[in-house]
């Protein structure tokens, strides 16, 4: 299976850049990783929040593949421990998907569209994260996951 990260906006940090690229080819000796990212549609002269949802939903999906897992973050989705999550990713590798798209919204979240079509809709928790720190957060839990599921000592 290959993982794409796949997020709303495009600007970050060097640091944050920097914590990106070390879990990411921490999580490629395991899985193909990638990170792509779309344009966030700009919110000025009369362009309401739903409009601008559903352009970020139009871009996000014309970068996923028919027949891709789809595995959309929101505060309001599933929140699982570390071990429940690597047993969810087992659970997805043992299905055959060809590839995962972990889809990160904006600042005002993902369509309602993009939820309801997804597969699974997972929450790194209730508390609000900026979304460029999400990236991080999930590339270490795919990392923890796949290291949790080879019986690599990282997970403690």
């Amino acid at each position: 299976m290959r993982i794409t990260l796949l997020a709303v906006g495009r600007v970050m940090p060097s640091a944050i850049r920097e914590l990106v690229e070390e879990y990411r080819e921490r999580l490629n000796h395991f899985v193909p990783a990638r990170l792509e990212s779309v344009a966030e549609e700009k919110r000025d002269k009369g362009i309401t929040s739903a409009l601008a949802l559903e352009r970020e939903a139009q871009r996000l999906r014309s970068r996923i593949p028919p027949g891709a897992l789809v595995v959309a973050l929101d505060g309001a989705g599933r929140m699982l421990s570390s071990v429940e999550f690597s047993r969810q990713m087992d659970h997805w590798l043992q299905a055959s998907h060809s590839e995962a798209f972990f889809l990160i919204g904006g600042p005002d979240g993902l369509d309602p569209s993009i939820k309801a079509a997804s597969a699974f809709t997972l929450s790194l928790g209730s508390m609000t994260y900026p979304h460029m720190l999400a990236r991080v957060m999930l590339l270490e839990q795919l990392y923890r996951a796949m290291t949790l599921l080879r019986g690599v000592p990282y997970h403690r």
